[in-house]
């Protein structure tokens, strides 16, 4: 078999882009501060839970309970918590701009899907809902799938 250029480039390229993505796939939070940790991962089980009351809540109709629950997501954004500033900074430090982005992104989510509350829009909430579910899936598969053993790194 005769290797060309073109195919060492092909090659190095997947193996870069196999790199990125394991390398990617790393507990980002395993270098956190253990207050830190301890904090990122109180606000994950609030999460879970509100999440888990949010889908019986939009399935019943109960509007006002959505309105609460998305706010409460809301406000647990952990960057707003009483963090420490060297706390602040060493979640900065460990975790690579896209976590901090999706987390960013899914607090805001979490505001719209409190609005469609207020609205009693089902039809909003019902989307919002299944794109705070994907963010979900989409962090937790990039940044510390080794936890989930049934999510791919993405």
């Amino acid at each position: 078999m005769i290797f060309t250029s073109k195919r060492f480039f092909a090659i190095g390229a997947l193996c870069l882009s196999c790199l990125a993505q394991a390398a990617s796939a790393q507990d980002v939070t395993a270098e956190l501060p253990p207050e830190v940790r301890s904090l990122l991962q109180k606000e994950m089980l609030q999460i879970d839970a509100a999440m888990k009351v949010i889908h019986g809540s939009i399935v019943r109709g109960e509007h006002e309970v959505v309105e609460k629950q998305g706010k409460a997501i809301h406000d647990s954004f952990i960057l707003q918590q009483s963090i420490t500033p060297e706390g602040r900074k060493a979640l900065k430090n460990a975790v690579p701009e896209g976590f901090l982005q999706l987390d960013q992104g899914f607090h805001a989510l979490a505001a719209q899907l409190s609005d469609s509350g207020g609205r009693e829009d089902t039809a909003a909430q019902l989307k919002i809902f299944g794109q705070l579910t994907q963010a979900c899936v989409t962090c937790h598969s990039r940044y510390v799938s080794e936890r989930f053993d049934g999510l791919d790194a993405q």
